[in-house]
């Protein structure tokens, strides 16, 4: 295939972004690598068809977790394939905050203030809501459309949340948005997945001068002189090479991001020197800083309501499977949670601190689970609440599990190192009991299913958390930026320090955790990136 002026490697989130962004420049020769496949499974288009590829190894990376004290052994699933977790997520839509970037400008990186930022989400989105906050963006390649669940649970829902203190938005991702509003979604207008891939890839790949190879895992980037010009890969059980005449730019992913550098010899020495790896570039901060958010949730019956767990289960799931595939719409269209709620419990107006949801639906509970194993869909009528901590303080790590391209790397969360993060999941749990027990919920919700109402002290609560809380799958930090190549692995325009020719652009980059789920953040750092790519191009 010759050589290419720019190689990504990984067609996540922020990697299509990137591919679309260089290759509008006819000038521009890209290639696009990703290790997994196409993604051209109905399973994937049809929002709905998420429940059925969860954990499956054609859709998700899986990763070992180093053992967490009290809590059972785990592992970490991201999405693989064209799209990456976009292609294989919830769907959820958050952009973050302003603080968040303003905080990453104010550690020296001024290329990444809010400014910026909302000028990234203008560019990608088509969001076409009249109510729209006036930053968002439309005509963009990216469609988000909100949730059109109704029903007069959903109103008991937002009642509720309005007798606890959290008002009503028409737009849940206005800048500083704090209180309660309809989910928006990473789905377009005619009812299917807007993975990244969809979004921005898909229509532009008959390009002549973009390149797509899948199935092509990346051993390592050459390193020549100090600088990247090549990388090697396998694909289909041989050795190729591509070479990169202006730059490679790694998006794969909070853990892959990091591995790829280490097995390049870009990483903590004498990490990479227990592995045989020899050393292009000593950084020590490659694979550090791991942050993740911390999930939970609390089911209960639910009453004189039917609930949407019967729209998947028996005749009515293969009645709405038929209707999705013939007209694009019904309950196949949107999956997770309607109502979404910002909470800003630090007391910082204008910056949550604690994303939740709540929906008219319930999985099974774990016990159930483990003594008869089956659908994880509840046959009986269920309400769920859930929550993520969006500013955890402990840290994490990855690391290579060896020096084989193959062995996937190890992570190690340091779930609740800080004992701040154990509070805050208390917080947030007790958060989620009085929203459910709000007067305005009283007809409908009924007994706790999970984890039990028999749990009443702080001392139990936390005890029941600590195995039942769960990672995020909003990963960040594993190749920051930053001004000191002690203390990060790349500069405020993303280029590996000591490293010429090579950026990461992913949301292993991030200093800081943003405020909100990732993806929308991923995509939005893809189209900032580009930008800054662009204005240096030699």
């Amino acid at each position: 295939m010759g050589d290419f002026d720019y190689i990504v490697v990984g067609a996540g989130s922020a990697g299509c972004v990137l591919a679309r962004r260089l290759s509008d420049d006819p000038s521009n020769r890209v290639l696009l690598v990703e290790a997994g496949g196409t993604n051209q499974s109905m399973l994937v288009k049809m929002p709905a068809g998420f429940a059925r590829i969860m954990g499956r190894p054609d859709y998700y990376w899986s990763f070992p977790v180093a053992p967490q004290p009290g809590r059972r052994s785990e592992r970490i699933s991201y999405g693989r394939g064209l799209g990456g977790s976009s292609a294989a997520n919830g769907m959820w839509y958050l952009r973050g905050h302003p603080r968040d970037f303003d905080g990453w400008r104010a550690m020296g990186l001024p290329s990444w203030g809010w400014e910026a930022i909302a000028k990234a989400y203008r560019q990608i989105e088509d969001y076409g809501d009249p109510r729209a906050d006036a930053s968002r963006g439309q005509g963009g390649p990216l469609q988000v459309t909100g949730s059109t669940y109704r029903s007069e649970v959903f109103d008991a829902i937002v009642a509720a949340c309005q007798q606890v203190g959290l008002p009503w938005t028409d737009d849940i991702n206005a800048p500083g948005a704090e209180g309660v509003g309809r989910t928006q979604y990473t789905v377009d207008r005619s009812g299917q997945r807007a993975s990244a891939y969809e979004a921005f890839v898909a229509p532009v790949r008959t390009r002549p001068n973009l390149a797509i190879v899948t199935d092509c895992e990346v051993r390592r980037i050459v390193i020549d002189g100090g600088r990247a010009v090549a990388i090697e890969c396998e694909r289909g059980g041989a050795t190729v090479r591509y070479g990169a005449r202006r730059e490679v730019v790694v998006s794969a992913g909070v853990c892959k991001s990091p591995q790829l550098l280490m097995l390049s010899g870009i990483g903590p020495g004498a990490h990479l020197s227990q592995h045989g790896i020899p050393v292009q570039r000593d950084l020590p901060a490659v694979g550090e800083n791991w942050c993740d958010h911390q999930k939970l949730g609390i089911s209960y019956d639910l009453h004189n309501h039917p609930g949407i767990n019967r729209e998947f289960i028996g005749w009515r799931l293969y009645r709405n499977a038929l209707r999705y595939l013939l007209t694009g719409t019904g309950p196949m269209t949107r999956v997770g949670m309607p109502v979404t709620m910002l909470v800003s419990g630090e007391g910082e107006a204008g910056w949550p601190d604690m994303q939740l949801g709540a929906t008219p639906f319930a999985m099974r509970t774990v016990k159930e689970m483990a003594a008869h194993p089956g659908s994880p869909i509840s046959g009986k009528p269920g309400i769920t609440f859930a929550g993520f901590h969006l500013r955890p303080k402990g840290r994490g790590t990855v690391r290579l599990g060896s020096g084989d391209f193959r062995d996937p790397p190890r992570v190690d969360p340091r779930f609740w190192s800080d004992e701040a993060d154990q509070r805050k999941a208390l917080e947030m749990f007790h958060m989620l009991r009085r929203i459910a027990r709000a007067g305005a919920l009283s007809r409908y919700v009924g007994a706790e299913r999970q984890p039990s109402a028999g749990l009443q002290s702080d001392h139990e609560i936390i005890d029941a958390l600590r195995d039942l809380t769960d990672p995020g799958l909003h990963g960040t930090g594993t190749c920051s930026m930053g001004t000191d190549p002690a203390r990060s692995v790349v500069d405020d325009a993303c280029r590996v320090h000591g490293v010429a020719g090579l950026r990461v652009v992913d949301c292993s980059i991030m200093p800081a955790p943003v405020s909100s789920g990732t993806n929308g953040p991923a995509m939005a750092i893809g189209q900032r990136a580009s930008e800054l790519i662009l204005s240096t191009r030699q």
